[in-house]
């Protein structure tokens, strides 16, 4: 029934932002609530607030993945802001328990609190949010929930995805496949820009995310949306590959 719970959360909502390997970063909820400010401006606590942005623009529902965090996500109330990265007001209204898939975790070890999922409400600048947190590695929540479902992932935030045992580049080249619109990520996910990692733990447990690229990323104009520890986040059209 677990996975239940997650799908129906995931079919009610339109306009969904997939953060994989958040950990407890919200910049992607705040650079969105705030009518999509670039970091300069979100940190002097500048506002759009009187600017709404459009629906289509607005995610209704925020994904996050990864694989530890298991206690700060169990009592997101008593979140720091600073440790998120939110530049705002925010208060956790509510979070809900939602159950636990078993041994998620291919590629890493599976923990206690591996596959425990967590549904949590906020006020981000008056603005109600939702997150859906699922503690399992990024390429069991593709391949196993998002594609086998067909659950479009209208945006994709990917901020110091360094690289542990696998790297974020596989994600870029399969985003079309998601139905990804943009793609806000550093040069860390950006293929082709530091050798194409071969990513052999991914071929070996998920081939079917090793595939030959279906998409290619186009940087846009807007630049310096949110800074990480490997540079700076651009927002990138997801194109099919020709």
């Amino acid at each position: 029934m677990t996975k239940n719970k997650v799908l129906d959360i995931l079919s009610e909502s339109q306009n969904i932002c997939y953060y994989p390997s958040a950990g407890l970063d919200l910049s992607n909820i705040d650079y969105f609530t705030s009518g999509r400010l670039p970091l300069t401006s979100r940190m002097k606590g500048d506002s759009q607030s009187n600017i709404e942005p459009e629906f289509s623009e607005m995610p209704d529902l925020f994904v996050h993945t990864d694989v530890n965090f298991y206690m700060e996500y169990e009592d997101m109330s008593d979140l720091w802001q600073d440790d998120a990265f939110f530049h705002g007001s925010l208060e956790c209204l509510s979070t809900e328990y939602l159950g636990q898939l078993e041994k998620p975790n291919r590629i890493y070890d599976n923990f206690e609190h591996s596959g425990k999922i967590f549904f949590s409400k906020f006020l981000a600048r008056n603005k109600e949010i939702k997150l859906l947190v699922i503690l399992a590695e990024n390429e069991y929540a593709v391949s196993e929930i998002f594609l086998v479902n067909q659950i479009p992932i209208k945006y994709i935030w990917s901020k110091n995805w360094n690289g542990g045992k696998t790297y974020g580049t596989w994600l870029a080249k399969i985003a079309d496949k998601l139905k990804t619109e943009k793609f806000y990520t550093d040069w860390l996910c950006v293929p082709g820009l530091r050798g194409e990692p071969s990513n052999d733990e991914l071929k070996k447990h998920y081939p079917d995310l090793s595939e030959k690229a279906s998409a290619v990323l186009e940087r846009t104009e807007n630049h310096w949306i949110e800074e990480g520890y490997h540079g700076w986040l651009d927002e990138f059209i997801v194109k099919a590959n020709q």
